[in-house]
């Protein structure tokens, strides 16, 4: 007790003389300063007096630095005279510092400070029910808690340990059970299924004559595959030579794939394996050596020979390998065997290895990434007339989706993802939304709205627009109307994606610690921190 007595008595000198020499420098400072605005004589708007306005005012903001962090121990002073508990000022709300299966059905939570008494009501264990591709976590499947114990861990934190019914992985993870449903097949967007037998099986049969050469498909088949090809062009695309391409475009090949392979699953017949096994092998073989995946294939000789990313055409792509991989229904048959998911992954890992090494830097800050880029040299190209080279709001949120999905990126994904995020925020256009009008501009004042250019200029971040002629434009209200509303020259596109790398970030599959309510209090009086959310994982082991 004398020697916390006799401490308290040295740290009040020391902070008294250190406010005392602060008053000093405060004194200093505020000369300083008033020197210098009498210098500027008021024009601070010229830009040579801005420039020596910053050089000058360098001579001071160090003073001021120091002035500002020893009136933090100043004010701090009268605290230890009077022995009070706010000597390092305001407390901030209880923290969940860590959440934790230490076993299979054993979850430990610890808080960031000591509780003098802990309500288990105020915690939920909830895991996550959304997909990935939805965006929403879907926080809706609570676990059971059977039991709740407390004990306080070596830095004096309480940790709270819940018993639960269900039994986690070892990663700590909780797989949603699997729902079969031909009705819901995830990223299948074409109308195929009907759910009468034999309709869907003339479906498919139609589609299998409409299979090009090279395993793909074209686009907008709905209608055409109504009928079976019977002669003339299977494509609306045509090769350098005039034969038929395949396409990723529009979700082109992919989405024959995921209905064929769903017919495969219900039916057993080969004849839906082999198209489903040719049509992998078309995605796998139209792949640049460096990673990316051009519009078309093979070449057509002109902008869709670059890698495409415009329209999430190879994000599109990427994302159904990665479901094709893991297996997940329909393709949990045979129709994918061993020799092909090793190559979807080596496949992935090099669209990755592409993407990290096409991300523009744009006044040496990583960015983000356009619409289409160079196959070899990773550089941003032009697309059609009115796309040019820049930085694209929309693709690139896709192209982070997919970057937050792989279960251990490398350092450079993740500097990657964490570089687009910031880009995201930083081109955002506050209290502003994206509408067709038939007059006036596009770009509407909307309070609470936020919404992003699709096209930015690389190094100024200014939204460009241009119609047919290939003019670039800075106000789309300078380009004929046709461009204007006839495309998304605006959008929320990244918007859903960083809500969940705010809150929850990838979440497939993982369980999260939530505070649903403010019982719990530590002795002072202070309660946890409403809303707040982390995900449980495994313990880390070299600690």
């Amino acid at each position: 007790m004398y020697t916390r007595k006799l401490q308290k008595q040295q740290q009040l000198k020391r902070s008294q003389r250190a406010c005392s020499a602060a008053g000093k420098m405060k004194g200093f400072a505020e000369r300083v300063r008033t020197n210098d605005a009498m210098n500027r004589g008021g024009h601070v708007r010229r830009r040579t007096e801005q420039v020596t306005h910053t050089l000058r005012a360098a001579k001071w903001i160090g003073a001021l630095l120091l002035v500002s962090l020893t009136a933090a121990a100043c004010q701090g002073t009268a605290s230890l005279e009077t022995g009070g508990a706010a000597a390092v000022g305001a407390k901030q709300p209880l923290q969940i510092v860590k959440a934790e299966a230490v076993g299979a059905s054993t979850v430990e939570v610890t808080f960031s400070g000591k509780l003098a008494g802990f309500d288990p009501k105020d915690i939920s264990l909830v895991a996550a029910a959304g997909t990935w591709s939805e965006l929403d976590p879907k926080l809706t499947r609570f676990l059971t808690v059977q039991k709740t114990s407390t004990r306080v861990d070596a830095d004096s934190r309480t940790v709270a340990v819940f018993d639960i019914e269900e039994k986690l992985n070892p990663d700590a993870t909780m797989p949603r059970p699997a729902v079969k449903d031909p009705r819901k097949i995830p990223l299948l967007t074409a109308k195929y299924y009907t759910g009468n037998e034999a309709a869907d099986r003339k479906r498919a049969d139609n589609l299998l004559t409409w299979q090009t050469a090279e395993g793909g498909w074209d686009k907008a088949l709905e209608e055409r595959s109504k009928q079976p090809w019977s002669s003339g062009p299977k494509s609306t695309w045509r090769s350098k030579s005039g034969g038929d391409l395949g396409t990723i475009d529009n979700d082109g090949t992919t989405n024959e794939l995921l209905f064929l392979s769903l017919m495969y699953n219900e039916t057993k017949e080969a004849k839906y394996k082999e198209a489903v096994r040719k049509g992998i092998d078309f995605l796998l073989t139209m792949q640049y050596p460096s990673g990316g995946w051009p519009q078309v294939y093979p070449a057509r000789g002109n902008y869709s020979d670059y890698v495409t990313f415009n329209d999430n055409a190879m994000m599109r792509v990427v994302e159904v390998l990665q479901f094709i991989g893991q297996g997940h229904y329909p393709f949990d048959t045979d129709a994918v065997d061993a020799e092909r998911k090793s190559k979807i992954q080596k496949s992935l890992d090099r669209a990755t290895d592409y993407i990290v090494k096409s991300q523009i830097k744009a006044n040496g800050v990583l960015t983000a990434w356009c619409a289409q880029h160079d196959p070899v040299t990773y550089e941003p190209r032009k697309g059609r007339d009115y796309e040019h080279p820049s930085i694209s709001g929309s693709e690139s949120a896709a192209i982070v989706k997919y970057l937050m999905s792989i279960p251990n990126p490398s350092d450079e994904a993740r500097k990657a993802i964490d570089a687009a995020l910031q880009w995201f925020e930083t081109a955002r256009i506050k209290d502003t939304k994206w509408e067709k009008t038939p007059s006036g501009n596009n770009f509407v004042p909307a309070q609470n709205s936020s919404t992003w250019y699709r096209f930015y200029e690389i190094g100024t971040n200014k939204g460009m627009f241009s119609g047919r002629d290939g003019v670039i434009k800075y106000s789309v209200l300078e380009i004929e109307d046709e461009r204007r509303n006839g495309y998304a020259w605006g959008g929320t596109w990244p918007l859903p994606l960083l809500g969940v790398a705010k809150s929850t970030g990838y979440y497939e599959n993982r369980v999260y610690a939530r505070i649903v309510a403010e019982n719990s209090k530590d002795a002072g009086g202070q309660t946890l921190r409403m809303g707040e959310l982390k995900v449980i994982g495994k313990p880390d082991k070299a600690k």
